[in-house]
C-alpha cells in the first residue's frame, strides 16, 4: 500500500523574507522610541519656554492714597515795596522854579530855564501852538555813576495839577545814558501850556524808577 498523498508541503519561508521583516520590526521599535523620546522633550522646551516667561501684572483697581492733602506751601514775602505798584514815587516838598532840590542821597536838580515857545508836532495826535521848553540839569555828588535812562519830567498847570502834553519838538533833548560821579547832565523837554495857564506851572522830575520826585514850583514868563 503506497503511502497517502496529502498535496505538496507548505514551502518554508526564505531566509530573505525572515531577515526583512526582522529589519521592519527592529525599524519601527526604533521609530517608536523616537516619537516617544521627541515628545518628552518637546514638552519639556515647551514648559520651560512658558514657565521661563515673564508675565507683567496687570492692575485691576487703581489704589488711591487715603488721608487728606496736605496744603500748598506758603506763599513767599515780597522782597520789594509793597504798596500799589501803579502808585507814583512820594514827592518831596516843593521848591521854587529858580531854586535847587535834593533827593537826599548826593543827587540834586535844578531848572535851568523855563521859556515860552511855538512848540511844533512831531508825534501821532500832538498838536502844534503855544509851549513851555523845561531845561533840567541833574547833578550826581554821590561816588557813583547814575543811570539817566529813567529820568522822568512832567509838567502841571494851575492850582488843580491840570497835566500839560509832552510834545516831540525838533528842540527836545531827553536825558539819556549815565552821569559819573561828580558830574553832571542836562535835559530839554517841551510842552504844550496856553498862554492863559501858566500862572502856575509845576514842573516834576523823577531822577530814577522809584525815585521821590524832585517839584519845582512857580509862574512862567
Amino acid at each position: 500500500m503506497s503511502p497517502r498523498d496529502d498535496g505538496p508541503a507548505p514551502a518554508a519561508p526564505s531566509r530573505r523574507r525572515l531577515l526583512l521583516a526582522g529589519a521592519a520590526a527592529v525599524l519601527c521599535a526604533a521609530l517608536t522610541v523616537l516619537a516617544v523620546l521627541a515628545g518628552r522633550g518637546g514638552d519639556d522646551g515647551t514648559t520651560a519656554a512658558v514657565s521661563g516667561t515673564p508675565t507683567a501684572s496687570v492692575p485691576t483697581e487703581v489704589v488711591r492714597p487715603t488721608g487728606t492733602v496736605p496744603p500748598p506751601p506758603p506763599t513767599p514775602e515780597p522782597t520789594g515795596p509793597t504798596e500799589d505798584a501803579a502808585a507814583l514815587p512820594p514827592s518831596i516838598a516843593p521848591v521854587g522854579l529858580t531854586e535847587e532840590a535834593a533827593v537826599g542821597n548826593g543827587v540834586t536838580a535844578t531848572v535851568e530855564d523855563l521859556e515860552a515857545v511855538q512848540g511844533s508836532a512831531q508825534g501821532p495826535g500832538q498838536v502844534a501852538g503855544p509851549a513851555v521848553r523845561v531845561t533840567v540839569r541833574i547833578v550826581n555828588s554821590t561816588d557813583a555813576p547814575v543811570s539817566l535812562d529813567a529820568v522822568a519830567v512832567d509838567v502841571t498847570t494851575g492850582p488843580d495839577a491840570t497835566p500839560a502834553s509832552p510834545l516831540e519838538d525838533v528842540s527836545a533833548a531827553p536825558f539819556t545814558g549815565t552821569v559819573g560821579p561828580g558830574g553832571s547832565a542836562v535835559g530839554v523837554y517841551v510842552f504844550s501850556v496856553p498862554v492863559d495857564q501858566r500862572d502856575t506851572v509845576t514842573v516834576a522830575v523823577g531822577y530814577q524808577a522809584g525815585a521821590p520826585y524832585l517839584v519845582f514850583t512857580g509862574p512862567a514868563d
